[in-house]
């Protein structure tokens, strides 16, 4: 499967992690074990459409979400955001070979989950109020002073909590809907030199930018897979462990949230705690992870939900070994190693958009303290045209404390999240 581009290029290049072990065999072709669930949203909303299931997030679903946040009075609301913070320090992602000598990496509690083979984002002031060796502020004629800044460094958008648009992963040369990969390199000109570029090349079908100009709001429901299977703080699951979909229906049932149709789906591994843990090793291509079953992509399929995100980098496992046990009757030769299968599945076939490298530790504490697992979830990632990616910082309106509504029938808001009196 493409798309998927830093890891696997990683695994060709034989770097220090690899996708997809090698099992005799190697990795099989996606293409038949996706067919459980091949292209049936395909036309669902018209044979040009590049939004894909947000598409079902309507007014009903909205309200739905409206109503969770406030379900326990306008004094009980809490907000919470949901993105990574953009330090300009990363967590052990490089490779000694990038580099003549390998870099001295910062402490897991100031540097930036990424995925290997991206490099942090670093920022510079281009005017500031600094010393003899600062750069002057902008100024106005009445005395006001501004202060400017911009990216130095490769700014990936995927490098930062991000929505994956839905031509980021493919296989057997069509994205979702059917259009062709080809359009993945879709030339932009420019008429006007800036830094020396005239020509970009990014998705001509299924970039970013339909969800930005489309947006994202509806109930949202945290489903908190770390706590449920670990029983002491920080509740986060081990690298390597896998997250079947019989965990999520447990989860849910201990947390006893109802999970409906069209939901916002959210879960917590415990990978974010893991990675700022200075005395765990950090192995991003061994995060704990969705792994995949015919039932599970099934049970996607048919619940509809448009977004799912988790708080690791690839929402399931880089590289996992589908049993006979995971299979339908009639398909177990399909058994074997496989690479981000549930990219495929979800993205190009279902047209789910996914949510990586989410924050959840202060929405899950608040969850666990509270009993409260659902809630409205908006989202309204930049709008670049042509990304196959971008960042997103998720907000989240959740009712809290107590156990019923202070006010019932109030529907206004007036706590302040973590802020909140």
């Amino acid at each position: 499967m493409a798309g998927c581009g830093a890891a696997l290029a990683l695994a060709l290049a034989g770097g220090a992690d690899t996708v997809a072990a090698d099992d005799g065999d190697g990795p099989k072709p996606i293409g038949p074990l996706l067919e459980v669930v091949a292209e049936e949203n395909w036309g669902r909303w018209g044979e040009d459409d590049e939004l894909g299931a947000i598409n079902l997030l309507g007014s009903e679903e909205m309200f739905a979400g409206l109503n969770a946040a406030t379900k326990r009075g306008r004094k009980r609301v809490e907000r919470f955001t949901l993105q990574t913070p953009i330090t300009g320090d990363a967590f052990d992602a490089f490779f000694p070979d990038q580099f003549e000598t390998a870099p001295s990496f910062p402490t897991k509690d100031t540097g930036d989950p990424l995925f290997p083979g991206r490099t942090p984002a670093r920022r510079n002031n281009v005017a500031d109020a600094g010393d003899d060796d600062g750069v002057p502020p902008l100024s106005t004629a009445n005395g006001i002073l501004f202060a400017d800044d911009r990216f130095e460094t490769s700014f990936y958008l995927q490098g930062t909590t991000h929505y994956d648009a839905l031509g980021h992963a493919w296989y057997d040369g069509q994205l979702y809907n059917g259009f062709d990969a080809a359009t993945t390199r879709t030339r932009r000109e420019f008429d006007i030199e800036v830094e020396g570029v005239t020509e970009t090349f990014g998705l001509g079908k299924n970039d970013i930018a339909n969800v930005a100009d489309s947006g994202v709001a509806g109930r949202g429901v945290l489903l908190d897979v770390g706590r449920y299977r670990v029983d002491e703080a920080p509740y986060r699951l081990d690298l390597g462990e896998a997250i079947t979909l019989e965990d999520l229906k447990a989860t849910a049932e201990a947390q006893d949230v109802r999970l409906r149709k069209r939901d916002i789906l959210l879960i917590r591994t415990g990978a974010i705690e893991f990675a700022r843990d200075p005395n765990a090793e950090w192995a991003p291509l061994d995060e704990p992870g969705l792994t995949y079953s015919d039932d599970l992509v099934r049970w996607f399929r048919d619940m509809e939900f448009p977004v799912v995100g988790a708080d690791n980098l690839g929402i399931e496992r880089a590289a996992q070994e589908v049993t006979e046990d995971d299979l339908d009757e009639g398909r177990e030769d399909l058994a074997g190693t496989y690479s981000f299968p549930l990219h495929g599945a979800l993205i190009r076939n279902l047209g789910v958009t996914i949510n990586e490298i989410l924050d959840l530790t202060d929405l899950a504490a608040q969850c666990a303290a509270d009993g409260v697992y659902e809630f409205l979830y908006t989202a309204g990632p930049l709008n670049v045209e042509q990304g196959a990616g971008t960042p997103v910082n998720p907000v989240v309106l959740k009712a809290t404390g107590g156990d019923g509504p202070e006010e019932p029938g109030r529907g206004a808001t007036e706590g302040r999240g973590r802020n909140s009196e």
